[in-house]
């Protein structure tokens, strides 16, 4: 039997540094979050697919049956578990969650993207007011600065932009989906071929939406002008204003603007969005926002949330990139003895500080991989003797 020995396409093996690093870095974030009053949650790695019924993630999902012919799913998102746990666990909100873990999601071989990550968030169930949303930016702030994260910077959008454009517009489910790619690609020219298609008094402020973003009062100002008076989108704009005022009023030293052009990801979003970039990496890093709406699906009635998702992954090459995680320490003490004399060298292994036991036969391989893995000394313990070799001397006590 031949053995495909590759990985599956968008994933890869975690050794050592970065493995540590990832580790490090995911104790680092729950230490944080527990702090600030969260509970840990963990929710299984493969769900029914009824779970993630969502058009946008459609084409993301890692699919299987199981033995009886259900349909399974690898978790392409971490929110819609934890959305299904407060619906039917029986828990009475509200409820400050946090999670860490992996999920999958199937790309395209050609975007180079991985198609496995590691996330870590919080969820705060059961709060209408905008102290939820304040408290998720606070948290990533104090996760940021702990983790030493250099130069991040937030964004601000709102989902109920697409919403009330679409109502306005009286799109049906394909032309609120076309508007949605269109702007999540910032197509300029398609965007002003959908707005001949679509005519009304909105067509100014659509084909400018990609371009509204950058300093939050300038952008208002400029959005504001361009709307009728008529439409609800004004009350959207004074909400992202809001809140702006208010992370400025908390963090007057974070860096933050807006874009009204952004869409969520997910479509369970309702209100503010939020966005995380950082100097040296290249893609949005952290995502959250409002989602009102989301256990509904799950037979529940209405719940307000807000949550936020981390790739620990990008942080994890940054930390390296910019050495602040520094490679897994070792122990700097390699102590070997015969197999008669295991029980004092485990003894003196258990009552000193970075020392670890060989587990080699003789004495040489364990010289030999002293040397290799750059350890400070080997000792070997033959009864009440021992010898130490360091740096190439060979003394005895």
């Amino acid at each position: 039997m031949k053995w495909n020995l590759s990985l599956p396409s968008g994933t890869k093996d975690k050794l050592f540094r970065e493995a540590n690093g990832a580790y490090e870095l995911e104790q680092k974030v729950n230490q944080i979050v527990r702090k600030r009053g969260y509970q840990r949650v963990d929710t299984p790695l493969i769900e029914f697919e009824d779970v993630f019924q969502a058009d946008e993630i459609e084409g993301l999902l890692y699919r299987f049956f199981d033995k009886q012919g259900r349909l399974l799913v690898l978790r392409p998102d971490m929110t819609m578990p934890i959305g299904r746990v407060a619906a039917t666990a029986g828990i009475q909100p509200p409820l400050k969650l946090s999670y860490s873990g992996r999920v999958f999601r199937f790309n395209s071989e050609m975007t180079g993207e991985q198609n496995e990550l590691t996330q870590a968030g919080i969820e705060l169930i059961g709060f209408s007011s905008v102290k939820a949303e304040l408290e998720c930016i606070s948290c990533a702030v104090e996760i940021l600065t702990e983790l030493n994260i250099p130069n991040f910077h937030f964004e601000l959008g709102h989902a109920g932009l697409l919403k009330e454009i679409s109502t306005y517009l009286q799109l049906n489910a394909e032309g609120k989906r076309t508007l949605k790619e269109l702007l999540s690609n910032k197509n300029l020219s398609a965007l002003n071929e959908f707005v001949q298609q679509h005519p009304s008094k909105l067509d100014r402020f659509i084909k400018e939406l990609p371009k509204l973003f950058g300093d939050v009062s300038v952008v208002l100002a400029a959005a504001e002008a361009m709307l009728p008076e008529e439409t609800a989108i004004a009350a959207v704009l004074e909400e992202i204003n809001k809140m702006a005022q208010l992370i400025t009023l908390t963090h007057p030293d974070i860096s933050l603007t807006i874009d009204l052009g952004s869409v969520a990801l997910m479509d369970y979003y309702t209100g503010i969005l939020f966005n995380g970039y950082a100097d040296l990496i290249p893609e949005i890093f952290l995502r959250g926002g409002r989602y009102d709406h989301l256990v509904e699906q799950f037979g529940h009635t209405r719940i307000p949330a807000v949550g936020l998702g981390i790739n620990l992954d990008t942080l994890v090459a940054l930390q390296y990139r910019l050495g602040i995680l520094a490679d897994l320490e070792h122990a700097k003490v390699l102590v070997h003895s015969s197999l008669e004399d295991i029980a004092i060298a485990q003894k003196f292994v258990c009552q000193s500080e970075n020392s670890e036991l060989s587990l080699f036969d003789t004495w040489e391989e364990a010289l030999a991989y002293g040397e290799k893995w750059a350890y400070d000394e080997v000792i070997l313990i033959q009864g009440k003797e021992i010898i130490r070799v360091k740096a190439g001397e060979q003394n005895e006590e």
